[in-house]
């Protein structure tokens, strides 16, 4: 009886982070919003490799999930309730993407930052000289 307590409570943890990462992403609008970073991010060498690995392997993962006729909960015995691990796997692979692309600024090179095609992150102040007088 406790372990199934325990393990009940460790899934509804997991779902629990899932839902707060989808609801981060906006329920899915930032994503499409960050979807055009997408390629820089792939293409940045400055990005992790584990970052790239964490949004590809999610990507494939979602898809390969919904290929293959293998659910968690499936259609044929529990009717539309069946679909909420679908669900669970859409909300975890938006969640998840959006994530890494926020995280995302872009290059750090001064002029290729400043081109439209690549997002600025406001917090950065750009193209900025400072003087320092030494007062005696």
């Amino acid at each position: 009886m406790n372990k199934t307590l325990n393990t009940s409570s460790k899934f509804l943890d997991i779902f629990k982070r899932i839902l707060v990462k989808f609801r981060k992403s906006g329920f899915g609008i930032k994503l499409i919003k960050n979807l055009p970073k997408l390629t820089d991010y792939f293409n940045d060498r400055d990005v992790s490799i584990l970052g790239k690995i964490k949004v590809f392997f999610s990507f494939v993962v979602t898809i390969i999930y919904f290929v293959f006729a293998i659910d968690i909960i499936p259609e044929v015995l529990f009717g539309p309730i069946g679909f909420l691990d679908d669900a669970f796997m859409i909300i975890w692979m938006i969640g998840t993407i959006n994530e890494e692309l926020e995280k995302y600024r872009g290059p750090k090179d001064y002029s290729i930052r400043n081109s439209k095609k690549v997002y600025k992150n406001p917090n950065i102040i750009d193209d900025v000289s400072y003087n320092i007088k030494d007062e005696d």
